[in-house]
């Protein structure tokens, strides 16, 4: 950074992100919620993530399909940890709703973009809880693979009132 009043690509990631929590938190009717919005929740949760290539293990997946591409890869790769919340893809300039793999080392795997995007925030999730979370979905009979905490609504966005369960974090 030349200028020391230049602002960083994530400080500007997190301040739209913050500058939407503020917004959310005139809702009505969530004055009790934990987290007012999606945002609030990423924020406090979530941590920064440094993208890498996609190893050649891993084929690229289906475009505009980041949570079924992450979960399927969650289920079968042990070593992948799925992750929930807000990415810039290159050449966008606004933090988007995404999923993507952290592997053993804490880096971030995006088998949806392509080229993968520069900045991540996100909260890595349990498998065996995301496991617990989608089964309740099937006996509700929702098969689709919606992400976990956008589509929160479904388990009466608990999340968001109390607040993730010690088994959801890694």
């Amino acid at each position: 950074m030349n200028n020391p009043t230049e602002i960083t690509e994530i400080e500007q990631f997190k301040g739209y992100l913050q500058n939407l929590a503020a917004v959310m938190k005139n809702v009505p009717g969530r004055i009790d919620w934990k987290y007012r919005g999606f945002e609030a929740l990423v924020l406090e949760c979530g941590t920064i993530m440094e993208p890498k290539p996609l190893p050649k293990n891993i084929k690229q997946g289906l475009p505009r399909l980041c949570y079924a591409n992450c979960q399927r890869l969650a289920l079968k790769k042990r070593n992948l940890t799925y992750v929930e919340g807000y990415a810039m893809a290159q050449g966008v300039s606004l933090p988007l709703h995404h999923a993507w793999l952290l592997d053993a080392n804490g880096y971030v795997i995006d088998p949806t973009w392509e080229p993968f995007g520069c900045c991540y925030l996100g909260i890595p999730l349990a498998t065996s809880w995301i496991k617990s979370i989608w089964n309740s979905r099937k006996q509700k009979g929702r098969t689709d693979e919606l992400s976990i905490l956008q589509g929160n609504h479904l388990e009466d966005y608990f999340i968001f009132k109390q607040g993730f369960p010690a088994e959801a974090l890694v």
